[in-house]
């Protein structure tokens, strides 16, 4: 099997599997000469013409859902194996994170990818419909009523794709860019779309880089809605694909070892690959990189493992890849069976995940081979804790909330003040 790989249009190179072997990445000589500097994966550098290993499979397992039940249900309805990630994006490749397009070699294979595809309206009756589906089935990513509705992101929670059009909503055929990411919350997990949209609307209210969000009622059903960061509006309306990679795929990590007690990259590994790849441009890069790591640790963001950060590219050729908006943010705070001794951070501070032995000379000990004074760590970290609770109030006042919806908001605000107040108290004994 083989699948031609395209950034924004443009033929970047192959993905093949020969019958029982491992997958392999060549690239077109073309590309490589006229890319400039950006990369389909640092892990795959274009200086390589041809790359064998792990790192191939790894780059496009993480273009895939990090969800047996949807994996198991694709390959089902295509007809493929769930274990095969090149039979599968061969069917829902050609939208999925950054510009990256993967289609079968023997359906297309010329220097350009021009087809644009089309975009099916949809109300908010529809919308509602999905939602409701997911909620009683979280494997049925896809409409099965809209012509194709194809798209592969990766993540556990239920989710699918709109495109934003001057007529409203609509579903993108797969090769068309979707504009948006729909989320009715975790399964389970009450108010977590609410939570995503609370908490990722106070890390931008306390200065972070974040991608936009808003909670968004269908008919009777609400999720929240972020608008894609890997996408833009050309000069004529035409939505344009950004490339980006997060970083699981940045390290040649396979998603199940997206957490750092499991394998993955900590913030150590994080901010190294950071420097790395962006040069002196990078340094910048890493101190926010860290302030995203100090607010996970403020809010007891507990899932913010290396598949939640990315590097991003600006579209330029000539431009090196930067940090991209913080995503997929959420608080453990206002869930007990979460905020509890037991909690544990996804990224370890000093070897110490568990949120109660997490002290400020840890905050410190973990910054200091990124480069970063303490001082500037603690001083930081003490703005994060207290400005925490106001901003979450700030956030869902922001929001038309009532009912249970509120409720949560005020829970959520409550027990960041008793974090906060915790917190500070601990950063105050360091001084």
């Amino acid at each position: 099997m083989r699948l031609t790989a395209y950034l924004d249009g443009t033929r970047v190179g192959w993905f093949e599997q020969p019958a029982g072997g491992a997958i392999t990445l060549e690239y077109d000589p073309v590309w490589q000469q006229r890319s400039g500097r950006i990369e389909l994966s640092v892990s795959l550098p274009k200086s390589r013409r041809r790359h064998t290993g792990t790192a191939p499979g790894n780059y496009l397992w993480n273009l895939l859902p990090d969800n047996a039940d949807v994996l198991e249900r694709w390959g089902r309805r295509f007809g493929v194996s769930p274990r095969n990630p090149l039979a599968l994006l061969a069917n829902v490749g050609s939208d999925a994170a950054g510009a990256v397009q993967l289609v079968p070699s023997a359906d297309h294979d010329a220097p350009e990818l021009v087809t644009p595809g089309h975009v099916e309206p949809i109300d908010d009756a529809g919308i509602a419909t999905h939602l409701r589906t997911l909620r009683q089935d979280p494997s049925a990513w896809v409409a099965p009523e809209y012509d194709g509705g194809y798209f592969s992101l990766a993540g556990a929670q239920s989710k699918f794709t709109l495109a934003r059009t001057p007529d409203g909503w609509g579903v993108p055929d797969g090769r068309a860019a979707s504009t948006h990411i729909v989320k009715p919350g975790v399964a389970g997990l009450a108010h977590s779309d609410l939570n995503e949209h609370l908490t990722m609307r106070a890390a931008h209210l306390l200065g972070l880089n974040v991608a936009r969000s808003s909670v968004v009622r269908f008919e009777d059903e609400t999720a929240i809605v972020v608008s894609r960061f890997d996408r833009a509006r050309a000069a004529d309306g035409t939505v344009v694909r950004l490339h980006q990679e997060d970083f699981a795929q940045a390290t040649g990590t396979h998603p199940s070892a997206k957490y750092q007690n499991e394998g993955g990259p900590g913030i150590a590994a994080i901010g190294a690959a950071i420097r790395t790849h962006l040069g002196r441009p990078g340094a910048s890069s890493v101190t926010r990189f860290f302030e995203a790591a100090l607010f996970n640790w403020a809010a007891l963001g507990t899932d913010a493992h290396a598949k939640n950060y990315a590097l991003a590219y600006s579209g330029a050729r000539a431009a090196r890849p930067d940090l991209a908006p913080l995503y997929d943010l959420g608080s453990a705070l206002a869930y007990p069976e979460i905020n509890n001794r037991r909690a544990r951070l996804a990224m370890s501070f000093a070897g110490h995940y568990r949120t109660f032995e997490i002290e400020p000379r840890h905050l410190v000990r973990e910054a200091e081979p990124l480069g970063l004074i303490e001082q500037w760590v603690i001083d930081r970290a003490r703005e994060l804790v207290r400005g925490l609770p106001d901003a979450l109030g700030r956030a869902a006042a922001e929001a038309p909330l009532s009912g249970e919806d509120a409720r949560f908001a005020a829970t959520l605000v409550d027990r960041a003040h008793e974090r906060a107040g915790e917190l500070d108290r601990q950063l105050a004994r360091r001084l």
